[in-house]
């Protein structure tokens, strides 16, 4: 499970590199970015994506897709819908506010990894499998909540690129804590 959500956050990163091509404004790198991330039609996102599914078998990766796992992620991002509030330039930096709707993938760990703990006091320990499947149900089942956050942005050679950073996460995987906002 470690590796899956490693993977997760390499995706949002990798996407970060690809955006920013061209003469556009931070705005619309913002607004490319979530595009690419809900539709899951970018080809390194779809990698990490893929590989994200992937079961750990000794220690080892198999490269035996889940499919119940991959559409779960791909409806997960697909809920992703982002609407950018304002963009604000200063010099080679940019901030643009963004309030964004999607599941709160952060909430959904701790739940389970919670559930999984209490499974384990109750005498009863999970293995990976019901892990996973309890995981699933709950991405599938997640509702869609608000968030509101920042996205910082930096002018790397002539083009805005987006830094990923523990604001970006927080806003794309939502948070764990009560109100799902980071922080505003």
């Amino acid at each position: 499970m470690k590796n899956k959500m490693k993977l997760i956050i390499m995706m949002i990163f990798s996407v970060a590199l690809l955006t920013g091509c061209g003469a556009k404004s931070p705005t619309d790198v913002v607004k490319s970015y979530f595009s690419e991330l809900k539709k899951g039609d970018n080809a390194e996102v779809t990698e990490y994506l893929l590989e994200s599914m992937e079961d750990e078998v000794d220690g080892e990766e198999s490269k035996e897709e889940d499919p119940e796992m991959e559409e779960a992620m791909k409806d997960l991002m697909s809920k992703l819908d982002a609407k950018v509030v304002s963009e604000e330039i200063n010099e080679d930096k940019a901030e643009v506010k963004v309030e964004l709707s999607g599941v709160n993938y952060s909430k959904i760990m701790l739940e389970a990894i919670q559930e999984s703990f209490a499974s384990v006091f109750s005498g009863v320990e999970m293995t990976e499998e019901e892990m996973n499947t309890m995981l699933l149900e709950k991405i599938k089942s997640g509702k869609v909540e608000e968030r509101t956050g920042i996205v910082n942005l930096t002018m790397v050679d002539k083009q805005w690129k987006i830094e990923t950073d523990e604001e970006l996460m927080g806003l794309v995987l939502g948070r764990a804590d009560a109100e799902g906002n980071s922080g505003f």
